[in-house]
Protein backbone atom coordinates (compact mmCIF):
# COMPACT_ATOMS: atom_id res chain seq x y z
CA UNK A 1 0.00 0.00 0.00
CA UNK A 2 2.96 2.35 0.58
CA UNK A 3 3.51 3.12 -3.11
CA UNK A 4 -0.22 3.64 -3.59
CA UNK A 5 -0.27 6.17 -0.77
CA UNK A 6 2.70 8.06 -2.17
CA UNK A 7 1.23 8.19 -5.68
CA UNK A 8 -2.19 9.35 -4.49
CA UNK A 9 -0.63 12.09 -2.37
CA UNK A 10 1.65 13.13 -5.22
CA UNK A 11 -1.17 13.29 -7.79
CA UNK A 12 -3.54 15.15 -5.48
CA UNK A 13 -1.06 17.87 -4.63
CA UNK A 14 0.20 18.14 -8.22
CA UNK A 15 -3.38 18.63 -9.39
CA UNK A 16 -4.10 21.16 -6.66
CA UNK A 17 -1.03 23.32 -7.38
CA UNK A 18 -1.42 23.08 -11.16
CA UNK A 19 -4.98 24.37 -10.85
CA UNK A 20 -3.84 27.04 -8.38
CA UNK A 21 -6.75 26.04 -6.18
CA UNK A 22 -5.24 26.04 -2.78
CA UNK A 23 -6.31 28.18 0.15
CA UNK A 24 -7.96 31.44 -0.81
CA UNK A 25 -7.36 34.63 1.12
CA UNK A 26 -10.21 35.98 3.18
CA UNK A 27 -10.85 39.34 4.70
CA UNK A 28 -8.50 40.01 7.55
CA UNK A 29 -6.66 36.72 7.21
CA UNK A 30 -4.83 34.52 4.78
CA UNK A 31 -5.69 30.93 4.00
CA UNK A 32 -9.40 30.11 3.96
CA UNK A 33 -9.64 26.91 1.95
CA UNK A 34 -11.80 26.49 -1.09
CA UNK A 35 -12.53 24.27 -4.08
CA UNK A 36 -11.25 20.79 -5.17
CA UNK A 37 -11.73 17.53 -3.31
CA UNK A 38 -8.36 17.87 -1.58
CA UNK A 39 -9.20 21.30 -0.27
CA UNK A 40 -12.69 20.26 0.87
CA UNK A 41 -11.12 17.36 2.74
CA UNK A 42 -8.90 19.76 4.64
CA UNK A 43 -11.07 22.88 4.70
CA UNK A 44 -11.27 23.10 8.47
CA UNK A 45 -7.60 22.28 8.86
CA UNK A 46 -5.75 24.67 6.57
CA UNK A 47 -7.54 27.97 7.06
CA UNK A 48 -6.36 31.16 8.78
CA UNK A 49 -2.83 30.01 9.53
CA UNK A 50 -0.88 33.10 8.48
CA UNK A 51 -1.48 36.71 9.37
CA UNK A 52 -1.05 39.45 6.81
CA UNK A 53 2.08 40.57 8.70
CA UNK A 54 3.61 37.07 8.32
CA UNK A 55 3.33 37.07 4.53
CA UNK A 56 3.91 40.72 3.76
CA UNK A 57 5.89 41.09 0.53
CA UNK A 58 5.43 37.50 -0.63
CA UNK A 59 3.56 36.53 -3.83
CA UNK A 60 -0.19 36.10 -3.32
CA UNK A 61 -0.24 32.99 -5.53
CA UNK A 62 2.01 31.26 -3.02
CA UNK A 63 -0.08 32.35 -0.06
CA UNK A 64 -3.19 31.11 -1.85
CA UNK A 65 -1.78 27.60 -2.31
CA UNK A 66 -0.84 26.64 1.23
CA UNK A 67 -2.08 23.22 2.36
CA UNK A 68 -0.61 23.18 5.87
CA UNK A 69 -2.19 22.58 9.27
CA UNK A 70 -0.10 25.08 11.21
CA UNK A 71 2.47 27.84 10.95
CA UNK A 72 5.77 26.31 12.12
CA UNK A 73 7.74 29.44 11.21
CA UNK A 74 5.75 31.40 13.80
CA UNK A 75 6.38 28.83 16.54
CA UNK A 76 9.93 27.62 15.80
CA UNK A 77 12.84 29.62 17.16
CA UNK A 78 14.90 30.59 14.13
CA UNK A 79 18.05 32.67 14.46
CA UNK A 80 20.27 34.53 11.96
CA UNK A 81 22.85 32.27 10.36
CA UNK A 82 20.97 29.00 10.93
CA UNK A 83 20.26 26.32 8.34
CA UNK A 84 16.61 25.28 8.11
CA UNK A 85 15.03 22.34 6.27
CA UNK A 86 11.31 22.25 5.44
CA UNK A 87 9.99 18.74 4.75
CA UNK A 88 7.30 18.76 2.06
CA UNK A 89 7.84 22.40 1.16
CA UNK A 90 5.05 22.69 -1.41
CA UNK A 91 4.80 26.13 -3.00
CA UNK A 92 7.60 27.38 -0.73
CA UNK A 93 5.81 29.63 1.76
CA UNK A 94 7.46 28.29 4.93
CA UNK A 95 10.85 28.07 3.22
CA UNK A 96 10.82 31.70 2.16
CA UNK A 97 9.50 32.86 5.54
CA UNK A 98 12.35 30.90 7.18
CA UNK A 99 14.92 32.31 4.76
CA UNK A 100 13.87 35.83 5.75
CA UNK A 101 14.25 35.00 9.45
CA UNK A 102 17.69 33.37 9.25
CA UNK A 103 18.97 36.21 7.08
CA UNK A 104 21.68 36.31 4.43
CA UNK A 105 24.15 34.35 6.56
CA UNK A 106 21.64 31.51 6.94
CA UNK A 107 20.00 29.11 4.51
CA UNK A 108 16.58 27.53 4.05
CA UNK A 109 16.08 24.28 2.14
CA UNK A 110 12.75 22.99 0.89
CA UNK A 111 12.28 19.29 0.07
CA UNK A 112 9.39 18.08 -2.06
CA UNK A 113 8.72 15.07 -4.31
CA UNK A 114 6.31 16.79 -6.70
CA UNK A 115 7.72 18.46 -9.82
CA UNK A 116 4.76 20.82 -10.06
CA UNK A 117 5.25 22.01 -6.48
CA UNK A 118 8.99 22.51 -7.00
CA UNK A 119 8.38 24.55 -10.16
CA UNK A 120 5.86 26.72 -8.33
CA UNK A 121 8.20 27.17 -5.34
CA UNK A 122 11.11 28.23 -7.52
CA UNK A 123 8.90 30.68 -9.39
CA UNK A 124 7.71 32.12 -6.08
CA UNK A 125 11.30 32.44 -4.88
CA UNK A 126 12.21 34.38 -8.02
CA UNK A 127 9.24 36.71 -7.52
CA UNK A 128 10.17 37.30 -3.88
CA UNK A 129 13.82 38.12 -4.60
CA UNK A 130 14.96 35.88 -1.72
CA UNK A 131 18.31 34.28 -2.56
CA UNK A 132 19.24 32.24 0.53
CA UNK A 133 16.82 29.39 -0.24
CA UNK A 134 17.13 26.21 -2.27
CA UNK A 135 14.47 23.69 -3.29
CA UNK A 136 15.44 20.01 -3.52
CA UNK A 137 13.58 17.11 -5.12
CA UNK A 138 13.30 13.98 -3.03
CA UNK A 139 11.35 11.99 -0.47
CA UNK A 140 11.22 12.81 3.21
CA UNK A 141 12.08 9.16 3.92
CA UNK A 142 15.44 9.72 2.17
CA UNK A 143 16.59 13.32 2.73
CA UNK A 144 19.24 14.34 0.14
CA UNK A 145 21.51 16.18 2.59
CA UNK A 146 24.67 15.07 4.46
CA UNK A 147 24.78 14.08 8.13
CA UNK A 148 24.81 16.81 10.79
CA UNK A 149 24.17 19.77 8.48
CA UNK A 150 20.83 21.28 9.60
CA UNK A 151 20.05 23.42 12.66
CA UNK A 152 16.26 23.23 12.49
CA UNK A 153 13.77 20.95 10.72
CA UNK A 154 10.28 22.30 10.15
CA UNK A 155 7.31 20.76 8.36
CA UNK A 156 3.69 21.73 7.85
CA UNK A 157 1.25 18.82 7.92
CA UNK A 158 3.43 16.50 5.81
CA UNK A 159 4.96 13.82 8.05
CA UNK A 160 1.48 12.37 8.63
CA UNK A 161 1.31 11.72 4.86
CA UNK A 162 4.30 9.36 4.96
CA UNK A 163 3.82 5.60 4.95
CA UNK A 164 7.10 5.12 6.89
CA UNK A 165 7.26 7.68 9.67
CA UNK A 166 10.03 5.80 11.51
CA UNK A 167 12.28 6.29 8.49
CA UNK A 168 11.34 9.97 8.27
CA UNK A 169 12.24 10.62 11.90
CA UNK A 170 15.46 8.61 11.62
CA UNK A 171 16.43 10.74 8.61
CA UNK A 172 15.58 13.91 10.52
CA UNK A 173 17.85 12.80 13.36
CA UNK A 174 20.65 12.01 10.89
CA UNK A 175 20.73 15.39 9.11
CA UNK A 176 20.30 17.51 12.25
CA UNK A 177 23.45 18.83 13.89
CA UNK A 178 24.07 17.81 17.51
CA UNK A 179 21.70 19.96 19.52
CA UNK A 180 19.55 20.61 16.42
CA UNK A 181 15.81 21.16 16.75
CA UNK A 182 12.80 19.35 15.32
CA UNK A 183 9.87 21.82 15.19
CA UNK A 184 6.96 20.72 13.02
CA UNK A 185 3.21 21.25 12.73
CA UNK A 186 1.28 18.05 12.14
CA UNK A 187 -2.09 16.37 12.51
CA UNK A 188 -2.30 14.21 15.64
CA UNK A 189 -5.07 11.91 16.85
CA UNK A 190 -6.34 12.21 20.43
CA UNK A 191 -8.54 9.12 20.00
CA UNK A 192 -9.13 6.47 17.34
CA UNK A 193 -10.94 7.19 14.07
CA UNK A 194 -13.16 4.83 12.03
CA UNK A 195 -11.29 2.07 10.21
CA UNK A 196 -12.84 2.97 6.86
CA UNK A 197 -11.39 6.48 7.20
CA UNK A 198 -7.95 5.10 8.04
CA UNK A 199 -8.00 2.96 4.90
CA UNK A 200 -9.22 5.73 2.60
CA UNK A 201 -6.43 6.94 0.29
CA UNK A 202 -8.18 10.28 -0.14
CA UNK A 203 -8.03 10.66 3.62
CA UNK A 204 -4.28 10.08 3.44
CA UNK A 205 -3.96 12.94 0.94
CA UNK A 206 -6.22 15.00 3.18
CA UNK A 207 -3.86 14.73 6.17
CA UNK A 208 -6.04 12.56 8.42
CA UNK A 209 -5.81 8.80 7.87
CA UNK A 210 -2.04 8.62 8.34
CA UNK A 211 -1.96 10.68 11.52
CA UNK A 212 -0.41 9.23 14.68
CA UNK A 213 -1.70 9.47 18.22
CA UNK A 214 0.27 11.80 20.46
CA UNK A 215 1.75 8.84 22.35
CA UNK A 216 2.74 7.11 19.09
CA UNK A 217 4.44 10.30 17.91
CA UNK A 218 6.39 10.61 21.16
CA UNK A 219 7.39 6.94 21.00
CA UNK A 220 8.71 7.19 17.46
CA UNK A 221 10.68 10.35 18.27
CA UNK A 222 12.23 8.63 21.29
CA UNK A 223 13.08 5.57 19.20
CA UNK A 224 14.82 7.79 16.64
CA UNK A 225 17.03 9.24 19.42
CA UNK A 226 15.33 12.56 20.17
CA UNK A 227 14.94 14.14 23.60
CA UNK A 228 13.00 17.06 25.14
CA UNK A 229 9.86 15.99 23.27
CA UNK A 230 6.77 18.15 23.58
CA UNK A 231 3.42 18.19 21.74
CA UNK A 232 1.34 21.36 21.98
CA UNK A 233 -2.21 21.30 20.59
CA UNK A 234 -2.81 24.36 18.40
CA UNK A 235 -6.24 23.50 16.94
CA UNK A 236 -9.08 21.09 17.67
CA UNK A 237 -11.34 20.18 14.74
CA UNK A 238 -15.08 19.57 14.60
CA UNK A 239 -16.25 17.80 11.44
CA UNK A 240 -19.85 17.26 12.58
CA UNK A 241 -21.32 19.58 9.96
CA UNK A 242 -18.76 18.93 7.24
CA UNK A 243 -20.18 18.34 3.75
CA UNK A 244 -16.85 17.14 2.36
CA UNK A 245 -16.88 13.95 0.30
CA UNK A 246 -14.17 12.67 2.65
CA UNK A 247 -16.72 12.32 5.47
CA UNK A 248 -19.76 11.41 3.35
CA UNK A 249 -19.31 7.69 4.09
CA UNK A 250 -19.44 8.26 7.85
CA UNK A 251 -22.69 8.11 9.80
CA UNK A 252 -23.89 11.02 11.93
CA UNK A 253 -22.88 9.06 15.03
CA UNK A 254 -19.39 8.48 13.64
CA UNK A 255 -19.06 12.17 12.84
CA UNK A 256 -20.05 13.07 16.39
CA UNK A 257 -17.50 10.57 17.71
CA UNK A 258 -14.82 12.38 15.67
CA UNK A 259 -15.32 15.50 17.76
CA UNK A 260 -11.98 16.27 19.45
CA UNK A 261 -10.27 13.26 17.86
CA UNK A 262 -8.30 15.22 15.27
CA UNK A 263 -6.04 18.10 16.28
CA UNK A 264 -3.19 20.14 14.92
CA UNK A 265 -0.13 20.03 17.14
CA UNK A 266 3.19 21.79 17.23
CA UNK A 267 5.76 19.08 17.92
CA UNK A 268 9.14 19.94 19.38
CA UNK A 269 12.14 17.71 19.99
CA UNK A 270 15.91 18.03 20.07
CA UNK A 271 18.83 15.95 18.92
CA UNK A 272 21.14 15.49 21.93
CA UNK A 273 24.23 17.63 21.99
CA UNK A 274 27.40 15.71 21.28
CA UNK A 275 29.62 14.95 24.22
CA UNK A 276 32.64 17.22 24.07
CA UNK A 277 35.81 15.59 22.84
CA UNK A 278 38.31 14.71 25.51
CA UNK A 279 41.91 15.75 24.97
CA UNK A 280 42.86 12.12 24.43
CA UNK A 281 40.40 11.78 21.54
CA UNK A 282 42.40 14.03 19.21
CA UNK A 283 45.68 15.88 18.80
CA UNK A 284 46.38 19.36 17.49
CA UNK A 285 49.51 19.41 15.37
CA UNK A 286 51.21 21.37 12.62
CA UNK A 287 49.99 20.52 9.13
CA UNK A 288 52.29 18.65 6.74
CA UNK A 289 52.42 18.28 2.97
CA UNK A 290 50.61 14.96 3.16
CA UNK A 291 47.64 16.77 4.75
CA UNK A 292 47.22 19.25 1.89
CA UNK A 293 44.53 17.47 -0.10
CA UNK A 294 42.42 16.72 2.96
CA UNK A 295 42.80 20.31 4.23
CA UNK A 296 41.74 21.81 0.92
CA UNK A 297 38.70 19.53 0.79
CA UNK A 298 37.70 20.48 4.34
CA UNK A 299 37.98 24.17 3.46
CA UNK A 300 36.10 23.72 0.19
CA UNK A 301 33.27 21.94 2.03
CA UNK A 302 33.08 24.91 4.39
CA UNK A 303 33.04 27.29 1.37
CA UNK A 304 36.34 28.86 2.45
CA UNK A 305 39.11 29.82 0.00
CA UNK A 306 41.91 27.35 -0.67
CA UNK A 307 44.23 29.78 -2.45
CA UNK A 308 47.53 30.21 -0.65
CA UNK A 309 47.13 27.20 1.63
CA UNK A 310 50.06 25.30 0.16
CA UNK A 311 52.56 28.19 0.40
CA UNK A 312 51.50 28.95 3.99
CA UNK A 313 51.19 25.34 5.14
CA UNK A 314 53.88 25.81 7.79
CA UNK A 315 51.49 28.14 9.63
CA UNK A 316 48.49 25.77 9.53
CA UNK A 317 47.30 23.61 12.43
CA UNK A 318 45.02 20.57 12.21
CA UNK A 319 42.98 18.57 14.68
CA UNK A 320 43.40 14.84 14.05
CA UNK A 321 41.45 12.03 15.73
CA UNK A 322 42.90 8.78 16.99
CA UNK A 323 41.67 7.25 13.71
CA UNK A 324 43.88 9.69 11.77
CA UNK A 325 40.90 11.67 10.50
CA UNK A 326 41.52 15.41 10.08
CA UNK A 327 38.40 17.05 11.47
CA UNK A 328 39.38 20.72 11.82
CA UNK A 329 41.92 23.23 10.56
CA UNK A 330 43.09 26.77 11.20
CA UNK A 331 45.68 28.71 9.22
CA UNK A 332 47.71 31.90 9.28
CA UNK A 333 49.58 34.10 6.85
CA UNK A 334 52.56 36.02 8.22
CA UNK A 335 54.46 39.18 7.42
CA UNK A 336 57.25 40.06 9.86
CA UNK A 337 55.65 40.39 13.32
CA UNK A 338 52.10 40.48 11.96
CA UNK A 339 49.83 37.52 11.39
CA UNK A 340 46.53 37.13 9.54
CA UNK A 341 44.39 34.27 10.80
CA UNK A 342 42.36 32.42 8.18
CA UNK A 343 40.68 29.14 7.27
CA UNK A 344 39.09 28.06 10.55
CA UNK A 345 36.90 25.11 9.58
CA UNK A 346 35.45 22.17 11.48
CA UNK A 347 33.98 19.07 9.86
CA UNK A 348 30.14 19.18 10.25
CA UNK A 349 29.87 16.02 12.33
CA UNK A 350 32.47 17.35 14.80
CA UNK A 351 30.91 20.77 15.35
CA UNK A 352 29.75 21.93 18.79
CA UNK A 353 32.42 19.85 20.49
CA UNK A 354 34.82 22.65 21.35
CA UNK A 355 37.27 22.09 18.48
CA UNK A 356 37.04 25.62 17.09
CA UNK A 357 37.80 27.09 20.52
CA UNK A 358 40.73 24.70 21.09
CA UNK A 359 42.22 25.39 17.64
CA UNK A 360 41.88 29.14 17.97
CA UNK A 361 43.38 29.16 21.46
CA UNK A 362 46.27 26.98 20.26
CA UNK A 363 46.88 29.21 17.21
CA UNK A 364 47.00 32.35 19.38
CA UNK A 365 49.50 30.78 21.78
CA UNK A 366 51.67 29.53 18.92
CA UNK A 367 51.64 32.94 17.21
CA UNK A 368 52.78 34.63 20.42
CA UNK A 369 55.58 32.11 20.96
CA UNK A 370 56.73 32.65 17.35
CA UNK A 371 57.15 36.39 17.82
CA UNK A 372 53.84 37.62 16.38
CA UNK A 373 52.87 40.89 18.05
CA UNK A 374 49.51 41.48 16.41
CA UNK A 375 46.98 39.06 14.92
CA UNK A 376 44.41 40.19 12.37
CA UNK A 377 41.47 38.48 10.71
CA UNK A 378 38.49 39.05 8.42
CA UNK A 379 35.14 37.50 9.23
CA UNK A 380 31.62 37.68 7.82
CA UNK A 381 29.72 35.83 10.55
CA UNK A 382 31.85 35.26 13.68
CA UNK A 383 32.67 38.72 15.06
CA UNK A 384 30.75 38.19 18.29
CA UNK A 385 32.36 34.78 18.83
CA UNK A 386 35.88 36.10 18.18
CA UNK A 387 35.37 39.00 20.57
CA UNK A 388 35.38 36.42 23.39
CA UNK A 389 39.07 35.80 22.63
CA UNK A 390 39.98 39.49 22.84
CA UNK A 391 39.68 40.45 19.17
CA UNK A 392 38.36 43.98 18.61
CA UNK A 393 36.80 45.46 15.50
CA UNK A 394 39.00 47.79 13.43
CA UNK A 395 38.90 49.54 10.07
CA UNK A 396 40.25 47.74 7.04
CA UNK A 397 42.82 50.52 6.68
CA UNK A 398 44.19 49.60 10.12
CA UNK A 399 45.52 46.27 8.82
CA UNK A 400 49.24 46.70 8.07
CA UNK A 401 49.70 47.33 4.37
CA UNK A 402 52.54 44.82 4.00
CA UNK A 403 50.37 42.08 5.52
CA UNK A 404 47.31 42.83 3.43
CA UNK A 405 49.18 43.23 0.15
CA UNK A 406 50.86 39.84 0.53
CA UNK A 407 47.71 38.04 1.64
CA UNK A 408 45.61 35.80 -0.58
CA UNK A 409 42.61 37.25 1.28
CA UNK A 410 43.11 40.83 0.12
CA UNK A 411 40.21 40.53 -2.32
CA UNK A 412 37.69 39.75 0.46
CA UNK A 413 34.62 41.95 0.17
CA UNK A 414 35.13 45.07 2.31
CA UNK A 415 31.35 45.52 2.66
CA UNK A 416 30.75 41.96 3.88
CA UNK A 417 33.79 41.45 6.11
CA UNK A 418 34.44 42.68 9.63
CA UNK A 419 38.14 43.38 10.31
CA UNK A 420 39.45 42.48 13.79
CA UNK A 421 42.74 42.70 15.70
CA UNK A 422 44.27 41.02 18.75
CA UNK A 423 47.39 42.52 20.33
CA UNK A 424 49.55 39.77 21.87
Amino acid sequence: MSNSIREVVKKKYAKAITGKKGCCGGAGSVGSCCDTSLNKATQSITGNLYSETDVEGLPFDMIATSFGCGNPTALAELHPGEIVLDLGSGAGLDVLLSAKRVGPTGKAYGLDMTDEMLAEARANQQKSGITNADFLKGHIEDIPLPDNTVDVIISNCVINLSFDKDKVLTECFRVLKPGGRFAVSDIVLKKSIPQKLQQDLTAWAGCIAGALSDEEYKGKLLAAGFENIDLEVTRVYDFTDSDSELFAKLSKTELVDLDGAIVSSFIRARKPKATALKEGDFVIRQATATDLQRLEQLLADAKLPTDGVEVNLAYFLVAETKDKEIVAVIGMERSDSYGLLRSLAVSPKWKKQGLAKKLLTHAIKQAKSNGISELYLLTETAANYLARFGFTEILRSDIPEELMNNSTLNTACSCCSTCMRLKL
